[in-house]
This record gives C-alpha cells, structure tokens and sequence, in this order.
C-alpha cells in the first residue's frame, strides 16, 4: 500500500482537523437537552414571560429607580431658592 506523502498530505491531514465544541457550545447543548430530557421546556417558557422572568424585574426596577430619582430631584427643586 501506497502511502500518499507532499504537501497534499501534509494540507489534506490539516484541512480534516474537526473543530473543537467550545465550553460555550457546549453547555448550551448540555441545556437544551436537559431541558427536553426533564420535560420542562413549555414551563420555562411560560415562566420567563410572566411577572416572574427576568426581563420584567429588570425593566421594573429600571422604572422604580427612574421614578425614586425624579422624586428626589422634585425634592432638591423645591428647597432651592429663587
């Protein structure tokens, strides 16, 4: 047997390197496969956009502390003097 031997083996052998799955990746496959594993896909679904996902805390504490700033600048207003 003929083994092939250059530069086009040389190119051929780096060019059929697999790519490796980053931990990123990786864990993202772990997830969603547990979450079909456990059944829980629609639950978490269901959950992230109720009062209790994290988008509508963060945007409702965005707006108390917009409104807890105003209310304190209304304050600083009143008491200077004209």
């Amino acid at each position: 047997v003929k083994r092939p031997s250059g530069m086009s083996s040389l190119l051929g052998k780096i060019g059929s390197k697999k790519q490796k799955m980053s931990t990123l990746e990786k864990s993202k496959l772990d997830w969603e496969n547990f979450k079909e594993e456990e059944g829980i896909v629609e639950e978490l679904a269901i959950h992230n956009r109720g009062k209790d996902g994290y988008i509508e805390r963060k945007a409702f504490l965005e707006r108390v502390d917009h409104r807890q700033f105003e209310i304190e600048r209304d304050l600083r207003l009143s008491r200077m003097k004209p």
